[in-house]
């Protein structure tokens, strides 16, 4: 498969240098953009809806997909995938200071926004500026203390503390035009519905049922995009698998269940689906509770599940079972510990209860085991009803701690319950996810790190499991101070150690970066063999590199 020159661009070091329902918008040789446009539309579908309501802002949580790497970009792109890897775009370069606290970024010249206006250094300077007097533009919750342009072409941003582990998240940071942005008085609640940015497509109809965007012809590297319109229908859950069925769409992240039937079997030649792991599903202790301070408890859950019937039966074997290290895989393979690489979680019923057995769980008369203090080991597991695969989960792990003399009472509830209980530790068992981050020191942050811990038993917003570690601490420490790649890696690998060796949490299954594609029209989408980007349509940056190495099919 050709890759596009988008993606051959030099890789730097992390750190351095409105329409009817029945105009389908996936119909052959029609509605191409530009000039003379021939080319079919590139069809998305990346979030199941009845309607869609305008919304372009890049710092809204309800922003329409599209809006993060089509129209706005990041001044270098960091995919997961590639994780150390920096490839330079808004930006040439981004380089820290001695100690970290300082990133002086060398803007890419020639680069105009969709108004015509220039593309400049003060346009990334107010982007970080806002930061600090708009906090909820911070997504990655970084400690801009200011930034300021020093030539037109060249910004340093200053940082309260060191940021050599979060390079990928400060350059991934997307930036807006000073000019417009300027008079918004309030950047979070704009609905920003005339977006102007330097991407690759401008915004061209909007409907609550369709919105398309078309090239953008005086785009930087606009030799580089093929696609001429993109084209967003709305799609409820059912709807969606019609579409599918019928071939209607070309680029699509969501759960399809059946989807050989569904889906694969209609056009084997040109669909296919792809779902590397994008975090990961743990049964998740809540650690401030009594009784699960004792590892020899906690391995002894692990070694009573059945991953595998998990996979197969829940998730219909759509992704597999999680790494004992808890990283997504393939993503982190490069990172792996060398004692790990091969490394699989067991199950064993028999070693499960002689551990327990060893560590003086004794069962009761009812068969539920009794810990040394003599609380009962059972307890309620919600998760949300509306998640099947989910609930399928909990109920499979009813079936199996059972052999082990271990009770877990699935609970459906309500998704907003279900958030305030894990987010407030009102639980002992839950099912949750850690997501993978820009690298694996994101993801064992949000595990593990004690900086999330709250007075009073106040919500969290990370490390919900309140599993908190000195040792673990003291690596993630090591890693943010350095940018010594065989420091960082000497970190990660005792991080591996912890989780492994420790389970702050029970990992289950890794979460699957949903992605499908129908290569009939367009073809040049990642894949297991080429793996250069996540491929879900409503993963940022990666979409960008995506519709960037799209070609329109013979």
């Amino acid at each position: 498969m050709r890759r596009r020159t988008a993606l051959a661009v030099p890789l730097a070091a992390a750190g351095l240098a409105a329409v009817t329902a029945g105009c389908t918008s996936g119909s052959k040789g029609s509605g191409g953009g530009g000039e003379g446009g021939t080319l079919p539309p590139l069809s998305i579908h990346a979030n199941s809806t009845n309607t869609y309501q305008a919304n372009f802002n890049p710092f809204s949580a309800s922003m329409l997909h599209g809006t993060r790497g089509f129209v706005y970009e990041p001044l270098m792109l960091n995919t997961p995938m590639r994780p150390g890897e920096s490839m330079p775009w808004l930006a040439l370069s981004q380089e820290f200071n001695e100690d970290g606290t300082v990133v002086t970024f060398t803007l890419r010249e020639g680069v105009t926004w969709t108004d015509g206006e220039a593309f400049t250094a003060d346009d990334v300077a107010f982007t970080f500026n806002q930061m600090v007097e708009f906090p909820a533009t911070n997504a990655n919750a970084r400690p801009v203390v200011k930034a300021e342009a020093t030539g037109d072409l060249s910004v340093e941003v200053t940082f309260a503390e060191p940021q050599f582990a979060f390079s990928a998240a400060i350059g991934n940071t997307l930036i807006v035009p000073e000019h417009l942005w300027s008079a918004i008085e309030d950047p979070i609640e704009t609905t920003n519905e005339e977006p102007v940015g330097t991407g690759p497509f401008t915004l061209d109809r909007f409907s609550a049922q369709l919105y398309t965007m078309v090239k953008n012809q005086t785009y930087w590297q606009a030799d580089e995009v093929s696609v001429e319109e993109v084209h967003y229908p709305a799609n409820t859950t059912e709807t969606f698998n019609t579409a599918m069925r019928n071939g209607d769409l070309d680029w699509t992240g969501g759960f399809v269940p059946n989807i050989e039937q569904i889906f694969i079997e209609h056009d084997p030649e040109n669909r296919s689906y792809w779902y590397p792991g994008g975090g990961l599903v743990t049964l998740l202790y809540n650690a401030s509770k009594p009784g699960f301070d004792d590892v020899a408890l906690r391995s002894a859950i692990s070694l009573g599940i059945d991953r595998a019937q998990l996979s197969e039966v829940a998730m219909q074997g759509y992704t597999p079972a999680a790494h004992p290290t808890g990283l997504p895989l393939p993503a982190y393979e490069s990172v792996l510990a060398d004692k790990y690489t091969d490394a699989t979680l067991d199950f064993d019923t028999a070693e499960a209860n002689r551990l327990l057995d060893e560590a003086g769980y004794a069962a009761g008369a009812d068969g539920i085991r009794v810990s040394p203090d003599g609380e009962r080991l059972s307890w309620n597991v919600e998760v949300p009803s509306s998640w099947a695969d989910w609930v399928s989960i909990v109920q499979l792990l009813e079936e199996q701690l059972a052999a082990i003399g271990i009770e877990v009472v699935p609970q459906g509830v309500a998704f907003e319950a279900w958030l305030e209980t894990r987010n407030n530790g009102n639980f002992e068992l839950t099912l949750s996810s850690v997501a993978i981050g820009q690298s694996p020191f994101d993801m064992y942050r949000s595990l593990l790190s004690s900086e999330y811990r709250t007075e009073d038993g106040a919500a969290v917003t990370q490390n919900f499991g309140r599993y908190y570690d000195d040792e673990a601490d003291a690596q993630l420490a090591a890693y943010a101070a350095t940018e010594d790649e065989a420091e960082k890696q000497a970190a990660l690998d005792a991080l591996q150690t912890i989780v492994v060796e420790e389970f702050p949490t029970i990992p289950l299954l890794q979460a699957p970066n949903w992605f499908q594609y129908n290569s009939s029209r367009w073809t040049g989408f990642p894949s297991e063999e080429d793996p250069y980007a996540f491929g879900a349509p409503f993963q940022s940056p990666d979409n960008l590199l995506v519709v960037l190495n799209l070609e329109p099919a013979e």
